[in-house]
């Protein structure tokens, strides 16, 4: 029962991080199939017409395989630099806020300070007020 479960764990957390690649793999694939299929079609209805000039078919069919092909490499690298855009800032970038942010922001206060101190530095320096006076 524990296997059972711990494959369908691992089966969904591959899922969730990798349904974009997965999902758009399956379509490149299906459009590869597609491609073919209408090439190789074509190829037995020009047997059939007795056509002999089916050279520009294949010129066809191999440009339709670079453009799906550039079309999913493409999806691939924008979405990527998407989201590296998106998730990561380099450690050294500071985040600039406006000041509507800074309204709403309850954490504005803390931000904006030079020096965090810990609740600990804090009550020692109390204590060492206290006993100086």
């Amino acid at each position: 029962m524990f296997k059972q479960v711990f494959r369908l764990t691992f089966i969904a957390l591959i899922w969730k991080q990798y349904k974009r690649v997965i999902v758009s793999t399956v379509v490149l694939f299906g459009y590869l199939w597609l491609v073919s299929s209408l090439h190789s079609d074509y190829l037995d209805y020009a047997q059939l017409q007795q056509d002999t000039n089916v050279g520009h078919s294949f010129l066809y069919k191999w440009a339709a395989f670079a453009a799906g092909v550039l079309i999913y490499l493409s999806y691939h690298l924008w979405f990527k630099k998407r989201s590296n855009g998106v998730q990561s800032k380099s450690p050294g970038e500071q985040i600039t806020s406006t000041p509507a942010d800074d309204e709403n922001d309850p954490f504005a206060e803390i931000r904006k300070r030079k020096k965090l101190r810990s609740r600990a530095e804090m009550m020692m320096d109390e204590q060492a007020d206290n006993n100086g006076e």
